[in-house]
């Protein structure tokens, strides 16, 4: 590529707008950052699809939303609250695009066909309907109504897009009779109608003048939109097709792909309450377009914040390779961060305490000093990975001084043993927390794995538990020396 680029991104706007489609616009702020780092001018644009028709009645929606299918988007009432209907799903995206550092233009579709930008090309395409029918049918194998139309009126009376019968046009003027009985007319130039979607995509591309767009896979399947979209684009219009990328989805562990109108999904803004930006972004740009991602919020969640974290350590030390150093500056959510608390350890710490003062002072016990706000947000998406993600392993409650536990005369011989390694300690680091544990369970006898299940069955009652030595760090040492003694007098 060379000379200025126009990279350009939307969607429709039916619904909440998830975490699957965040890759969509990523992908097209990655392109558009990789070509600024060419020292090439790059403009960035997203487009909001506002005046599609509501397509049916989705599963998130009330039964009267009937009488809106048909109606574009901007035009009906939201499920709630004072926006329209696009607006209400579209201004939560844009200010979760800005929390990632994602800043386009935004465009509304419905303001280009109002002022009259559109005009002039849904003009063309009318008088060359032909061309492009033989265009449609030829990629989709099939033959078109011989009633169809490259644009859909607007009706006046019932308001719905999608549904009125073309019966003439001339100078600008497509008239019309709509199944509700109303006769009348569209003006091309104003927000009256619209282009078919197939039609209305590389109409966009020209008017617009995209040189490149990245698209879900299912658009660039052979004799999908994008092949007809390029031939109306370049054999029609005249005009070359953007240069395309296509990406995967992003599935659901364990429940498929993403959709606004299933209910399967996270929405975006939603991911922001226990996902820092970074880590948005590192899920996303770790992996090439052409893979999907198998995003599981719960443990697989946790196992890339560490990888981030270690990543961002390196960088910090001066350990990384010219390519981890391009993924790092791609997950760059542009604010400071200075030095990054350890987010599995504060998984732990919001259990245990709900103060986040007592957090903080425990984060900050080392030599390392956590900014208060990157703090106090960290805690904050912590609990928030708690309560909505976190499986049952990675879920504990400490057990009181007294409360009864079933251990084996092995699991009681490690507890004395702890007791008297973390007694004699004159530290209480994760290090040293850590160390004592060792040889309490090479004092034992017993394999390592079965020692560790002794302390964790001792403590939260489960074999299972967070990293030992941050985990016991994060208590209170007397408390713990108690439950220690009294397990090993039991």
């Amino acid at each position: 590529m060379s000379g200025k680029q126009k990279v350009s991104t939307g969607i429709s706007p039916s619904g909440y707008i998830h975490f699957g489609n965040v890759r969509e616009v990523m992908t097209g702020d990655i392109i558009h950052k990789s070509i600024q780092m060419e020292n090439m001018v790059s403009h960035f644009i997203y487009l909001c699809d506002d005046i599609d028709p509501l397509r049916k009645v989705y599963p998130f929606l009330p039964e009267s939303y009937a009488e809106h299918v048909g109606k574009p988007l901007r035009d009906i009432p939201a499920p709630e609250g004072p926006l329209k209907y696009s607006e209400y799903f579209i201004q939560p995206f844009i200010k979760t695009m800005e929390r990632l550092n994602i800043r386009p233009e935004v465009i509304r579709t419905g303001e280009l066909y109002r002022d009259g930008k559109l005009g002039d090309i849904i003009d063309e395409s009318i008088r060359k309907k032909d061309a492009i029918r033989n265009i449609l049918e030829k990629f989709s194998g099939r033959e078109l109504e011989d009633d169809w139309f490259p644009y859909n009126p607007r009706c006046a009376q019932c308001g719905r897009i999608s549904s009125a019968k073309v019966t003439g046009y001339r100078e600008g003027k497509v008239s019309y009779e709509c199944p509700c009985g109303h006769k009348g007319e569209s003006d091309i130039y104003r927000d009256e109608g619209k282009l078919p979607w197939r039609v209305e995509w590389p109409a966009k591309w020209k008017v617009l003048g995209v040189t490149v767009e990245p698209f879900g896979k299912d658009h660039g399947t052979q004799g999908g939109s994008y092949d007809t979209g390029k031939a109306i684009s370049e054999q029609v219009f005249g005009y070359r097709a953007p240069e395309p990328m296509m990406f995967e989805r992003i599935l659901l562990k364990g429940k498929g792909a993403m959709h606004s109108s299933t209910g399967i999904n996270i929405p975006a803004e939603e991911m922001l309450r226990f996902a820092p930006p970074e880590i948005i972004r590192y899920v996303i740009a770790r992996v090439p377009p052409a893979r999907y991602i198998d995003f599981d919020p719960g443990a697989g969640f946790l196992n890339l914040v560490d990888e981030y974290e270690r990543l961002y350590r390196m960088h910090r030390e001066g350990n990384l390779d010219q390519d981890k150093k391009a993924l790092l500056e791609m997950c760059d959510a542009g604010r400071s961060q200075d030095e990054i608390p350890d987010y599995r350890h504060l998984t732990t710490l919001v259990q245990i305490y709900s103060d986040d003062s007592r957090i903080g002072s425990i984060i900050n016990r080392g030599e390392v000093k956590f900014r208060d706000d990157i703090l106090k947000e960290r805690i904050s998406m912590a609990r928030e990975w708690i309560r909505l993600y976190a499986p049952e392993e990675s879920k504990f409650r400490i057990s009181g001084t007294n409360d009864p536990v079933e251990m084996t005369p092995g699991h009681k011989t490690v507890i004395c043993a702890l007791h008297s390694e973390l007694s004699s300690s004159l530290n209480w680091t994760p290090e040293s927390i850590h160390e004592s544990a060792r040889k309490a369970i090479e004092k034992s006898g017993l394999e390592p794995a079965a020692g560790f299940v002794s302390i964790y069955l001792a403590i939260i009652g489960k074999e299972r538990g967070p990293r030992l030595g941050f985990f016991l760090s994060g208590l209170d040492r007397d408390s713990v020396l108690k439950r220690l003694i009294f397990l090993c007098g039991e």
